[in-house]
């Protein structure tokens, strides 16, 4: 099993010494550590030096407690901590190489997105500035509510909406016949590969919006989509959002 985190003993000092341990009229080796208790996450050292201890094992490796120790013992103990001091650095040293990785990745990712969203809102400012110049032929991205006639479509997939025509305040539309709707964010790159390259990738149904609508959002301050409603009879039927104009080819 794999674990990400344990506890382990950081040794400070190592020695052999030879003592008698109380209860005991000989004395025996021993090996004595001094040691600290530390951490480990992921494999890297991540805290601990709180305190020093002292490990005593016998030539067999048996850990001897700390009761069993003798006066000259401790005292020896005592002199042999004093000597060596806990590198808190070493102990940390992780924590500092984690700190040090999310700061850089903080820092890439504050880029990364600092550039993607000049890069949204140059797209957007493109798109508002064909919407004020409409005309006939411009493709623009969408994401639809209904379907061509009307009626409710599941989620919010996206596509495309060609400008056939405007007359008056009403502008003329047709739809994608391809829609994308794997997508939970909308992203013109996604409708690329769905793009129309013939007629026959439009929808036959040309639809009738408002346009006196859509240029009284373009004035709205700060604009960055624009939803487009039916207009005439149309919007009778339906007089919600018919779709949702996001970007611009």
């Amino acid at each position: 099993m794999f674990f990400i985190y344990s506890i382990y003993d950081f040794v400070l000092a190592e020695k052999k010494v030879t003592t008698t341990l109380k209860k005991e009229t000989s004395p025996r080796n021993f090996t004595l550590q001094i040691i600290t208790p530390a951490r480990r996450f992921i494999g890297l050292p991540f805290g601990g030096g709180f305190v020093k201890l002292s490990r005593l094992y016998d030539e067999q490796g048996k850990l001897i407690h700390a009761r069993n120790y003798s006066d000259e013992l401790k005292s020896e103990i005592k002199a042999f901590k004093s000597q060596y001091s806990i590198p808190y650095f070493q102990l940390w040293k992780g924590f500092l190489i984690v700190a040090a990785a999310i700061l850089v990745w903080a820092v890439i990712y504050g880029v990364k997105n600092k550039i993607g969203n000049q890069q949204r809102e140059q797209e957007t400012g493109q798109m508002i500035d064909h919407l004020k110049h409409l005309k006939a032929g411009q493709l623009y991205g969408a994401t639809f509510f209904t379907d061509q006639d009307g009626n409710s479509i599941d989620g919010l997939p996206a596509g495309w909406i060609k400008i056939d025509k405007i007359v008056g305040d009403t502008v003329f539309i047709n739809r994608s016949k391809k829609l994308d709707a794997s997508s939970a964010l909308f992203d013109m790159k996604n409708l690329a590969s769905i793009k129309p390259q013939s007629i026959d990738e439009w929808q036959d149904k040309t639809e009738k919006m408002d346009l006196k609508l859509l240029n009284e959002q373009l004035e709205e301050a700060g604009t960055k989509k624009v939803d487009l409603l039916y207009i005439g009879k149309d919007h009778d039927k339906y007089s919600g959002v018919i779709l949702t104009i996001k970007g611009s080819e």
